[in-house]
């Protein structure tokens, strides 16, 4: 789980904090491993957006403004997307944001997942996503942590 915008570098809190850009190489981690896992961005953490069930799943990080404009999702409701992605086979290799919509609470997340365009094998980056952190942009050092890290994973799954 990283949030919601991180794909936005050029905002004066992550120039100041740089945790968006964190956050987005920890996600390249992850893509880089080559493991199977779902990578949920959920926008503000808000309660009250527990009165709105459904759970809309976006792609592309589009909603970049770091206000409450970019919706809210409830803790419960983050908690229900993190828990049923680790057994849905649809949600594999998959990025996406979660906010809270009104609509009636989805019995099963499954087609929820199943609808969204899977990471492409092998990318660092979500599908969707703008380039907004080139690699060559990124540290020194980090260009041989994902190719450690893919060496690793190959090699998990080659056992």
């Amino acid at each position: 789980m990283t949030s919601i915008g991180a794909t936005v570098h050029d905002s004066g809190y992550n120039r100041a904090s740089q945790s968006h850009d964190w956050k987005r190489r920890a996600e390249r981690l992850v893509r880089a491993s080559g493991s199977d896992d779902t990578i949920v961005r959920p926008g503000r953490f808000d309660e009250s957006a527990a009165a709105h069930p459904e759970p809309l799943f976006l792609r592309g990080d589009t909603r970049r403004t770091g206000s409450p404009e970019d919706d809210s999702v409830a803790r419960s409701q983050i908690a229900r997307v993190l828990i049923e992605s680790v057994t849905a086979a649809a949600a594999s290799r998959k990025t996406l944001e979660l906010v809270a919509e009104r609509g009636p609470r989805q019995p099963d997340l499954d087609p929820v997942f199943a609808a969204l365009q899977a990471d492409a094998e092998g990318a660092l980056d979500a599908a969707l996503d703008p380039d907004t952190l080139p690699l060559d942009r990124e540290p020194a050092a980090f260009p041989a942590e994902i190719a450690e890290v893919a060496r690793r994973g190959q090699s998990a799954s080659a056992n």
